[in-house]
């Protein structure tokens, strides 16, 4: 797996995507890669890392998701905010309420959203 990491960093962004996307279907194992796409220079990199965390749904992503919500890109902000969503994990309540802060409305609306199912879903 290693090698294929360092062989896609080469190419263009677009292949650098197709690469995270293939490492969503690697499960859990994929984890510690798609956490070192989350810098990566092209946003649809950090976008395809972020949806494949979520997906997953491990733990380990959850402090790197959440730094990913100071990206520069709302994109990549709104990304990480659904991400966190599908983590699942409450802990993300008090970063998600900073997101309703967020600049860029559609950030703000889709962490307010998440944070109304967890409210829903904490007893």
């Amino acid at each position: 797996m290693r090698a294929m990491i360092k062989e896609r960093s080469e190419e263009n962004g677009m292949e650098r995507w197709k690469a995270v996307s293939e490492l969503r279907t690697m499960g859990r194992p994929a984890v510690e890669y798609l956490v070192i796409n989350l810098w990566d220079s092209d946003k649809r990199v950090r976008m395809a890392a972020l949806d494949a965390l979520g997906a997953i749904g491990d733990q380990r992503a959850y402090d790197h998701l959440v730094k990913m919500l100071d990206d520069p890109d709302h994109d990549v902000r709104f990304a990480s905010v659904i991400a966190l969503g599908k983590l699942g994990d409450t802990r993300a309540v008090e970063p998600l309420s900073r997101a309703c802060h967020d600049p860029h409305c559609y950030v703000r609306t889709i962490a307010a959203e998440i944070l109304e199912k967890f409210r829903l879903q904490i007893p």
